[in-house]
């Protein structure tokens, strides 16, 4: 596929950290908040994003003045005292949706991380004490990626994040932070959500360490990998239709997905740290006028005889296969009751013949559509998921079946989300 760009992001960043609003305990204490902040995995951390750019401030970019500028992530912070965070009436007073950018200087290797205006620790833990003694005082961090604004209900918009994430729970909430998602209009345009394993009862340190948030996808992904397969049946049709030296193979000349998809859910920034690890986002359904939407992607263009996608060539192709990669259709891993999210295959197919491998003819065209469910894959509604789609081509129809894999937070993958 074209333009797909894989970025492999380390994230070392210094989040200084400030002053004390809402009547927080403060006595002038120099002890910053400090954040360091990786992928899921240890190994080769990625994430997707539009532009060419490899470098650490590509995450999360956004087209300003044909610049690429970082657009970071944010963070949600709840001051509870002297008690944990398990007491109820918290709410995200220390920070609220604190956008953190990439802050480029000379010489490179001093840019960093930062945001404004700067926070500062608590007094009450560690070797240093101040005014309001010993005792600990708790902060309990949460973060999500990329940064929004939430002020963009115009999808042409190209701050695709501000259309994507579209609310956040009020900072005088209480309760857990949380922020609404919704698909965008344009598949072009779609926004690779992270969440970030929350920091719960956080205390200022003896020492200079570091908060390291890691983040992974909240959302789960389709339709990036399809692999086509020749069955026994029209094989041995194909290979019946030549002798001698002629050529006959079976070939696509057409793919489209109609994606039916959950349009909205609320994504609590909240979760365990058993359901961080099996990929449990922590997704609720929320009320919507429009609770699915429609999604449609092309995958192979309408092609005539000899110019398709070849499954399988007689006599040239021991595996009677090809896998087709290309941009995945984003999902959100929640079930609605009463809705179903799919996705239908049409793909249309023929033999085609040869007796030079310049001039081809072919059959009429067989149109093949079936539908698969994600319902039907319980991994499916994981976080971190790929579902990969099978399709076998039969002499009259197809069939399709699915795989789950993990996204490999870790590793390379084949999906490119365009963030803006």
């Amino acid at each position: 596929m074209s333009g797909r760009t894989i970025y492999l992001i380390m994230w070392s960043l210094l989040l200084a950290a400030c002053t004390s609003d809402d009547g927080q305990p403060s006595d002038g204490s120099t002890a910053p908040v400090a954040f360091s902040a990786t992928m899921a995995s240890d190994n080769k951390p990625t994430t997707r994003a539009s532009g060419d750019d490899t470098s650490t401030s590509a995450f999360g970019q956004v087209i300003d003045n044909d610049k690429l500028q970082p657009r970071g992530f944010g963070v949600f912070a709840c001051y509870t005292g002297l008690h944990g965070y398990g007491d109820s009436n918290v709410h995200p007073d220390f920070m609220y949706n604190q956008q953190v950018v990439w802050q480029e200087v000379s010489p490179p290797e001093s840019s960093s991380w930062t945001y404004s205006p700067v926070k500062l620790w608590p007094n009450g833990e560690g070797e240093v004490t101040g005014n309001t003694g010993s005792e600990k005082h708790y902060v309990s961090f949460m973060a999500y990626a990329p940064y929004s604004e939430a002020n963009n209900n115009d999808p042409s918009n190209e701050k695709a994040a501000d259309y994507c994430i579209s609310s956040f729970s009020l900072q005088r909430e209480i309760g857990n932070p949380w922020l609404t998602y919704r698909l965008h209009t344009n598949v072009e345009k779609q926004v690779d959500l992270l969440y970030a394993k929350p920091f719960l009862d956080q205390s200022k340190p003896a020492t200079d360490e570091k908060l390291e948030f890691k983040f992974k996808h909240a959302l789960a992904c389709v339709g990036d990998q399809i692999t086509i397969i020749c069955s026994e049946g029209l094989k041995n049709q194909t290979d019946a239709r030549v002798s001698g030296s002629n050529i006959a193979k079976v070939e696509v000349s057409g793919l489209s997905i109609e994606y039916t998809l959950t349009s909205k859910a609320r994504l609590v920034l909240w979760c365990s740290d058993e359901a961080w690890t099996n990929g449990e986002a922590n997704w609720q359904t929320i009320l919507s006028e429009d609770p699915t939407c429609k999604r449609t992607v092309n995958i192979i263009a309408s092609a005539s005889a000899g110019a398709g996608t070849t499954v399988y060539t007689k006599g040239q192709t021991e595996d009677p296969s090809t896998t087709v990669k290309d941009r995945g259709v984003f999902y959100i891993p929640t079930a609605l009751v009463g809705y179903k999210q799919t996705a239908k295959v049409n793909i249309t197919y023929h033999i085609a013949t040869s007796s030079d491998g310049s001039t081809w003819t072919s059959d009429t065209d067989i149109s093949g559509t079936a539908t698969i469910a994600m319902n039907d894959y319980p991994a499916a509604y994981r976080a971190s998921k790929h579902l990969y789609i099978n399709v076998t081509l039969n002499q009259r129809d197809i069939e399709l079946t699915a795989a789950i894999a993990p996204w490999e937070d870790g590793g390379t993958v084949d999906v490119e989300g365009i963030e803006e």
